[in-house]
């Protein structure tokens, strides 16, 4: 395939296993949750989680990362190297988070730990949240990158230049959430989710059929 199918390829995969994900019903886990509340969700849900984790932590982070380099290949002319760099660097670190986090959460689902009452489940929860942080970070910094990337070089729709950058915001903020607890950048957190996969959908679709 060529950096166009690549890049189409990766980015939908990344969207397709989120949404997938989303939809298997793995109980609702909370930091505020006491260690044997989490114990007990996570016993009844231990095989939907699982999945789960594989989904949107493993392959949705490899997707993510070889995303970012295929875009990054396609905007590598000489004045616009340096910055498809920092595109491709951010996405490599967001996906290698996620892939961090997937084996936390396998920790949060093995067998011989859920079998056992002194497994810290609360701080590998509060641990996997507090990553999240970082890789909040680093897709912010891919999705503001790629966008000034597509303004420089009319590539990608203006419409879609302007949702990465109101994406990044919203992932700076989002981020934020974990660290400050406040309703507002809570709300802005479970709005970026969505504005990321739109995102990454129409820059995907736009290099399949636009990017030469």
């Amino acid at each position: 395939m060529n950096k166009r199918n690549w890049l189409a390829f990766f980015g939908f995969l990344y969207v397709a296993v989120w949404v997938i994900g989303l939809l298997i019903p793995t109980g609702t886990l909370s930091p505020s949750m006491s260690n044997a509340e989490l114990q007990q969700v996570l016993l009844a849900n231990q095989q939907a989680r699982l999945i789960q984790v594989y989904l949107i932590d493993g392959v949705a982070g490899i997707s993510i990362l070889l995303f970012a380099v295929a875009t990054a290949s396609l905007f590598q002319s000489a004045e616009d190297r340096n910055l498809a760099r920092v595109a491709m660097s951010a996405g490599v670190v967001a996906g290698t988070i996620s892939l961090v986090q997937a084996g936390i959460q396998q920790t949060l689902v093995s067998t011989d730990l859920l079998a056992s009452t002194e497994t810290p489940f609360r701080m590998l929860l509060v641990l996997v949240n507090q990553i999240d942080t970082f890789k909040l970070m680093a897709l912010a910094l891919l999705s503001i990158s790629t966008s000034i990337l597509g303004l420089r070089t009319r590539l990608t729709s203006a419409w879609i230049n302007g949702l990465g950058i109101i994406l990044a915001i919203a992932l700076i903020l989002g981020g934020l959430s974990f660290a400050f607890a406040n309703s507002l950048l809570t709300a802005i957190l479970y709005a970026s989710l969505p504005m990321l996969l739109v995102w990454v959908g129409a820059v995907s679709a736009v290099g399949l059929r636009q990017i030469k």
